[in-house]
């Protein structure tokens, strides 16, 4: 499944084994949301709201997050390869703060 998903509200949803491969989400408030053994590989997110999202399981390889609130939100066992923020590539971001 890909494609747009525009002005949608998800505050608080579980979404489980769902493939949004290639999707766009723009404007969307996904506050609050539980996602879990979930496929976003090569996925755009623009001004997302994932405040409190618990993001588990989930293939987060290729997805381009660009001004989103992320505040809270915690990514557990998931697949960062390729993964950006606001144009910052996550895995060198997380091996410079291992490496100190």
């Amino acid at each position: 499944m890909s494609g747009p998903f525009e002005n949608r509200d998800l505050k608080g949803a579980r979404i489980t084994n769902t493939n949004l491969s290639g999707a766009q989400l723009t404007n969307v408030d996904a506050s609050g949301v539980a996602f879990d053994d979930f496929n976003l590989s090569g996925a755009s997110f623009e001004n997302v709201n994932l405040s409190g999202a618990r993001i588990q399981g989930v293939n987060l390889s290729g997805l381009r997050i660009d001004g989103a609130n992320l505040t809270g939100a915690a990514i557990v066992n998931a697949d960062l390869g390729g993964m950006t923020i606001d144009g910052i590539d996550v895995g060198d971001l997380l091996k410079r703060w291992r490496d100190g």
